[in-house]
């Protein structure tokens, strides 16, 4: 699962540097309904979009139980993603997750990074939703059994995409999944409040071993 992300807005692919962006300010620790900047296709060109994150399909009501993840081994089967994962993929940029472990001292927060500090694609499904006179465009984040390096710390991770993939991935035409070197570390508690906020949220901390 990944249900806590960072995004400083200052990273992108190379296939989207010029491309008009929203006002994203930087955010260290993104929650659920909190509105990111997503990449997707507009008329077959790329765009990117705010969204919000927890997936609300087109034909659903307002819920308090909105997905922030979808598990890519079964999405195709699920009523909820299916047309989406068909229709409206996109791609959703972040500095690196946070994750949980269970630890004799309580959970502990680890954050997750390219070991080269590039910017992670993580592969999401996008709707857009009409009511009240409103449109709300929101999405998911795609989960998969996690990789040797960091299924120590949880069993699931977002897939990831290739920078050279994304139209690929967008498209429907590749499925294919990144599988990049991770970083993963012990951050401090304060993360676990979703009204924190600031780089220090992602600071390694210092451990015996240090």
């Amino acid at each position: 699962m990944c249900g806590r992300f960072a995004y400083r807005g200052e990273q992108w692919p190379e296939l989207v540097a010029d491309l008009d962006k929203p006002s994203f300010q930087p955010n260290f620790n993104i929650a659920p309904n909190d509105l990111v900047p997503i990449i997707h296709l507009k008329k077959e060109n790329l765009d990117i979009s705010s969204m919000r994150w927890g997936l609300r399909p087109s034909w659903s009501k307002k819920s308090t139980m909105e997905p922030i993840n979808a598990r890519i081994e079964n999405i195709e089967s699920k009523p909820m993603f299916k047309d989406a994962y068909e229709q409206r993929r996109c791609i959703v940029p972040a500095d690196g997750w946070y994750e949980w472990m269970t630890t004799p001292r309580g959970k502990v927060p680890f954050f997750h990074k390219a070991k080269d500090a590039s910017v992670l694609l993580m592969a999401g499904i996008y709707e857009q939703w009409y009511g009240d006179g409103d449109e709300l465009k929101t999405f998911s984040i795609l989960t998969q059994d996690s990789s040797p390096d960091v299924s120590h710390v949880h069993n699931r991770m977002p897939v990831l995409i290739e920078s050279s993939k994304i139209n690929h991935w967008l498209t429907g035409k590749e499925t294919s999944l990144s599988n990049p070197k991770l970083e993963v570390y012990p951050v401090g508690r304060e993360v676990n409040k979703t009204s924190a906020s600031g780089p220090q949220l992602i600071q390694k901390l210092r451990t015996l071993f240090d």
